[in-house]
């Protein structure tokens, strides 16, 4: 069905280049119909679907092959700058054979401190990215933990967008970790940071709208669900006082770029929220260079 525009995904990640035997058996349970995530796939592919779904441009994260938490109580990725250099390069390299298909973002383990906030800074003057990525079950630490702040301030003084996942993981790392509301105190400290929620924020998505609709530079991601399950009290708000509020995403390879992209058409927004859900939040929020 041919649609008057096209998609923009803030969110998606390169596909495994083969099965991945040693997959998180929750991610391998949750998301086992993802193709691309099971099975492996090339860059090609991944640029073939967004065609298939009319996809113009999505944000492809860098992550590398960081050191995973090894126990519940671990702290930090120890993402090296071997590593960090390594993957943004990649990332980077794709991005120049697919002019304004992709743009880059950066994957950032804050308890490197200032080799964290170096490497913010040469994500953004090295290989132009304009956004990173944080994931507080990942780190092992709240998003309002002290050792955040510095990346916060440098992306702030640099005007880099912040993605930050909110509620229970996929990983079996603890949940707490990402409740919504400990970015209550990191919007109050930093209002020139724009912050992005992803995956909701369940099961503390009412806390989620919340912040919302209380912080003016707070945007929250539907990547990791299927559409049609996204509370309806998201729906709510952005068919109301929050139209510029949510963005749509696939999360690929995590979820399939074409049932996202069918079940995002029929979502219940009015049909000028649904265009900005669907493609011109994630423009204005990320400084695109695309039209609306």
């Amino acid at each position: 069905m041919a649609h008057e525009y096209k998609l923009v995904d803030p969110f998606i990640g390169l596909p495994p280049k083969a099965p991945n035997p040693s997959q998180d058996p929750n991610i391998a349970r949750w998301f086992r119909n993802s193709k691309a995530l099971m099975e492996g796939a090339t860059v090609e592919q991944m640029i073939a679907d967004m065609d298939e779904t009319s996809i113009e441009a999505a944000i492809l994260t860098a992550t590398g092959q960081p050191e995973l938490p090894t126990g519940p109580y671990s702290v930090g990725q120890r993402i090296s700058d071997e590593t960090f250099n390594a993957a943004c390069k990649e990332v980077a390299d794709i991005i120049k054979r697919y002019p304004g298909r992709l743009y880059g973002c950066a994957a950032i383990d804050p308890t490197g401190m200032m080799r964290a906030v170096r490497q913010v800074e040469r994500a953004y003057k090295e290989y132009g990215f304009r956004s990173i990525w944080m994931m507080p079950a990942l780190v092992g630490l709240p998003a309002n933990h002290a050792c955040y702040f510095p990346v916060y301030a440098k992306c702030a003084e640099l005007g880099i967008t912040v993605k930050i996942n909110c509620g229970v993981p996929g990983p079996l790392r603890q949940a707490r970790l990402q409740q919504p509301m400990n970015l209550d105190e990191v919007l109050i400290a930093f209002p020139e940071l724009t912050v992005v929620g992803t995956h909701v924020g369940h099961p503390w998505h009412l806390e989620t709208v919340a912040l919302l609709q209380k912080f003016p530079n707070f945007y929250m991601i539907t990547s990791g669900w299927a559409p049609k399950h996204v509370p309806q009290e998201l729906w709510n708000l952005a068919n109301t006082r929050g139209a510029n509020k949510i963005l749509w995403s696939s999360d690929y390879p995590i979820l399939p770029m074409q049932r996202c992209s069918q079940e995002g058409w029929a979502v219940p927004l009015k049909d000028e929220v649904k265009r900005r859900y669907l493609r011109d939040n994630a423009i204005e929020v990320f400084k695109l260079n695309l039209s609306k």
